[in-house]
């Protein structure tokens, strides 16, 4: 039957431009002053007051503005579609069907965004007019930027979806006095210009009833545009670690090995300084951890390649413990021209050297780093992009 209802009242107000056509402006003037001559904004408009007073409530989002993970709010440009029945707005003389009044002229719930970012505020304004029938079916479309509190989850970033609720309740009047319902079309986005940054996934409205309390609860899905952030930031950051993890093929002689190791270093810290403004601020991303793997990778090889630079022009003695660390690696391959090549070979030499060490573990950092890199990459790509929650 509620239903029955709702469908009526849209039909009819889906009618109004015609009916707004009817009618003089002496005759409007005249049913005006008789209207709201012992008219009160501040009574309910019952005649009955043991029946409380059935509000419709459906939202039509037109933008959305920004979400700010740090203060964990969505800001989206829209306007409530409110209608209800006020008894003493009716008339059936003269030709005039339909009124245009200002919203402030006439008794409208005290409905406000729970759950907003700012401090509470009347929807609407000044210049919005609402439309009455003669029946007394009230249309009313307070147009707002409405900021809201949203529970930012950037795990996944740059594939998250972040889910947000709009909460709308009666502040003053309990549910015995007004009754809100979410209307038959919810959320509508028919009207909505396209964000560059977040697309709309799915939207859904519900009603609950809380004690004396009664509200309607809109709900957007949305999910962040990564194109940008794919070609900009995850791409180069990839290349940068590929770089990075060939700094072991460069032999020790050729005198370019550490300044290769801390270009590519520095290059990483550099890139991350000039995209840090891009990246979330809030931490608890996957990718940031990423990053900082990456990062360690980094200064693991600058390390490692100044230890190696020493050790290859030295002119010590090898340590014997050294000698049976290679012998060990050498089960699977040995050293040749320094290079991890032939089993035969360390067989028939009996002088090892810091050069063969070095390159040694040149090879051995390189598929090390060469192998996490890739295994690294590849779940971590893959968590983003099928949004998989870890446990830790």
């Amino acid at each position: 039957m509620d239903k029955i209802i709702k469908i009526s009242l849209f039909i009819s107000f889906e009618a109004i431009p015609c009916l707004g056509q009817m009618g003089g402006g002496d005759a409007a003037q005249t049913l005006v002053t008789d209207l709201f001559s012992n008219y009160s904004t501040i009574v309910r408009p019952n005649k009955d007051y043991s029946k409380p007073m059935n509000v419709d409530l459906d939202m039509i989002l037109v933008g959305i503005n920004g979400l700010d993970e740090v203060e964990g709010k969505l800001t989206t440009t829209g306007y409530l579609s409110v209608r209800w029945t006020d008894e003493y707005l009716t008339w059936n003389t003269g030709d005039v069907m339909i009124l245009y009044v200002p919203q402030d002229r006439i008794w409208k719930p005290d409905l406000t965004l729970k759950n907003g970012f700012t401090k509470l505020t009347t929807l609407g304004s000044d210049f919005i007019l609402a439309q009455i029938m003669n029946i007394g079916l009230v249309w009313w479309q307070p147009f707002e930027v409405f900021e809201s509190k949203c529970t930012i989850d950037i795990t996944h970033f740059p594939f998250d979806q972040q889910t947000c609720d709009l909460v709308f309740v009666v502040w003053t009047y309990f549910i015995d006095d007004v009754n809100v319902t979410k209307g038959a079309d919810g959320i509508s986005t028919e009207d909505m210009e396209e964000s560059a940054e977040w697309s709309i996934v799915s939207t859904s409205a519900k009603e609950d009833k809380e004690g004396t309390e009664s509200k309607v609860t809109f709900t957007l899905t949305i999910q962040r545009s990564s194109g940008y952030y794919i070609f900009n930031i995850i791409i180069p950051v990839i290349f940068l670690g590929l770089l990075n993890v060939f700094t072991y093929v460069l032999p020790a002689d050729s005198g370019e090995k550490m300044g290769y190791a801390m270009t590519v270093f520095l290059s990483f810290a550099v890139f991350l300084t000039i995209v840090s403004s891009e990246l979330p601020k809030s931490s608890g991303s996957y990718f940031g951890y990423y990053l900082m793997v990456l990062l360690g990778f980094g200064v693991i090889t600058v390390c490692i390649t100044a230890l190696e630079l020493r050790m290859h022009h030295s002119q010590s003695r090898v340590p014997d413990w050294v000698k049976t660390l290679m012998r060990c690696a050498c089960c699977c391959c040995c050293c040749e021209d320094n290079r991890v090549n032939d089993l035969e070979y360390t067989k028939k030499k009996k002088k090892v050297t810091w050069s063969d060490f070095t390159s040694f573990v040149d090879f051995a950092m390189f598929w090390i780093l060469f192998i996490s890199f890739i295994v690294l990459t590849v779940v971590i790509m893959i968590i983003l992009k099928l949004r998989i929650k870890m446990p830790f």
